[in-house]
């Protein structure tokens, strides 16, 4: 009886030390108020955290703007990645290595009082983003989506895990996401009762984009002056943006004339 007690402990012990443990897979971090401040502009707007976008892309950590892919054993999608998943910030555990941040969390239940779904807006051909755990579901082309919050609410835990799959291990490919709150009312966009949709984030697999590429399209072009232009003069790039979303493209922290230079010397180039 006694080593059947000790053994339960033990087990707990561990179940609870991995729970607080930082997932070592790399996962976006949804949340809202991205300025951690109440009573301005961004309190009821989604946003990306991206502090662990590419960290594990390198020997040297965050070296670079791209996932390499790894060769696996399936015929149809024989290079693939597993990460990064998806968190969000969370107000009940604050010994959470990273996620607890009560400025920046959802309010309410989630699916119940928010509903926070991940739509695709963009992805490469050849590439698709699948979750194999309950619920499975396939992201294969612009416009497929899953509610994150259903999720959420169905295993009491926002920590999810996916899969990008790919059919070579040298194209640039990439997938571009964007996340809206299916509860708000589409007709009105200042809802104080829902969330605003973020900007689109998107992730790069195999190599770097050109540098100018900001869309990630594979080509410069004004889409991706007018993405230049909506980050001009940003002066607080760093990790958890991405360096707005690669705008800083020399990751000084603001956008300027040296990251419109390197978008000018790559006008109209287009990736072979």
């Amino acid at each position: 009886m006694k080593i059947s007690f000790v053994k339960t402990v033990i087990i707990v012990l561990l179940i609870s030390t991995y729970c607080l443990a930082e997932c070592p897979l790399d996962h976006f971090i949804i949340g809202v108020n991205q300025d951690g401040v109440f009573g301005t502009d961004d309190d009821r707007k989604l946003f990306i955290d991206c502090r662990q976008k590419y960290r594990d892309s390198d020997v040297i950590a965050y070296t670079n703007w791209f996932y390499p892919l790894h060769e696996s054993i399936f015929p149809t999608y024989p290079y693939r990645l597993g990460e990064p998943g998806f968190d969000i910030f969370q107000d009940s555990n604050p010994n959470a290595t990273y996620t607890f941040d009560p400025n920046r969390a959802p309010a309410g239940a989630p699916y119940w009082d928010y509903s926070i779904t991940v739509e695709c807006v963009s992805i490469s051909s050849g590439l698709r983003a699948v979750h194999k755990e309950y619920p499975q579901f396939t992201i294969d082309a612009a416009g497929s989506s899953f509610d994150h919050s259903y999720i959420y609410d169905m295993r009491g835990d926002g920590h999810m895990h996916m899969s990008y799959q790919a059919a070579d291990g040298q194209s640039l490919f990439w997938i571009t996401y964007c996340l809206y709150d299916a509860l708000a009312d589409p007709n009105n966009p200042d809802d104080p009762n829902h969330y605003q949709p973020s900007e689109p984030f998107t992730i790069v697999f195999n190599r770097e984009p050109i540098p100018g590429d900001l869309v990630v399209d594979g080509k410069v072009n004004k889409r991706d002056l007018v993405e230049l232009c909506y980050y001009w003069l940003g002066n607080q790039g760093d990790r958890a943006n991405d360096y707005y979303e690669r705008a800083d493209a020399n990751r000084d922290g603001t956008v300027n004339f040296a990251d419109f230079a390197l978008l000018a010397q790559n006008w109209k180039v287009y990736d072979n």
